[in-house]
């Protein structure tokens, strides 16, 4: 199990894709990231346990959340009954043709804010996005796809001017082959002796480097990446097979059973034993 990149592709003649998640849709989305930038808006009475670059948000009816550009993220509902969830991923490609210093933004919004100006501009901000609700719902030819991109204008103007802040001026240009050709390798070799110094040999780039380009790509550093990968695949094997613990840990390349059990302790609360005894 991988944290996979996701190849976001807008809907035809708008510049976002879009689900509206019903009780149908999945409790659980698996750990990924792509370049666009991402709002999350819950309608119903459900309750959602979010996770963006390892930190854990619980989301309620009524909550709007931004996921950055790049950053890792996942999701797990209660419940899906009566669900309701509006998901927008807007385009960077737009984004950076919209406002060309998008990249030098870092947006920071999880759920209700507390000052008075943000409550405002917050507001706003689910009035936007029910209007686009229902123009997606009662979709039309009659110059909808004008007006749904005009919303996303409005939004963004609106996260920009509320919500934003201007990331570190100290980073560098990104190299997104690096980051694919490294992230292509953790994905298949997490089970073997991997770290930042020996992929960095693999790659022929620096450690310095490695490790400044991926964690402006990812948010994340290749170290805490590759646990996470590594418990991902424990997770799964814990699940669907009869693999004792010393097995599963040195099937998915923790250096001991020691260091596994530490490691999907602080992951999850629990240890391996009574994660799987939990579940199965």
């Amino acid at each position: 199990m991988n944290i996979k990149y996701e190849v976001v592709q807008p809907t035809p003649k708008l510049p976002f894709k879009y689900y509206l998640h019903d009780e149908n849709s999945q409790k659980i989305v698996t750990p990924h990231w792509h370049r666009s930038i991402e709002l999350g808006y819950l309608t119903s009475n459900n309750y959602l346990e979010f996770k963006d670059n390892d930190i854990t948000y619980h989301y309620q009816k009524g909550d709007i959340w931004v996921i950055n550009s790049r950053d890792v993220h996942s999701s797990q509902l209660n419940d899906s009954k009566n669900l309701m969830q509006f998901c927008l991923i807007i385009d960077y490609d737009f984004l950076k043709q919209a406002y060309p210093n998008i990249n030098q933004l870092t947006f920071s919004l999880h759920g209700r804010p507390t000052s008075i100006k943000q409550l405002v501009a917050y507001q706003e901000l689910e009035k936007e996005l029910r209007m686009m609700i229902q123009l997606l719902q009662d979709q039309r030819d009659d110059g909808s796809n004008l007006s749904l991109t005009g919303h996303i204008y409005l939004i963004m103007a609106n996260l920009i001017q509320n919500f934003s802040h201007k990331s570190d001026s100290t980073q560098t240009q990104l190299n997104e082959t690096l980051i694919d050709q490294a992230l292509g390798t953790i994905n298949t070799y997490y089970m073997g002796d991997l770290n930042s110094n020996n992929l960095a040999k693999q790659l022929n780039t620096s450690v310095t480097t490695l490790n400044q380009q991926f964690h402006q790509a990812v948010q994340m550093p290749i170290g805490k990446y590759i646990t996470t990968v590594r418990l991902l695949n424990a997770q799964k094997e814990l699940l669907n097979t009869t693999n004792n613990i010393d097995s599963i840990a040195m099937n998915c390349g923790f250096s001991s059973t020691k260091s596994f059990i530490r490691n999907f302790k602080q992951w999850k609360g629990t240890t391996p034993f009574h994660y799987r005894k939990k579940f199965n």
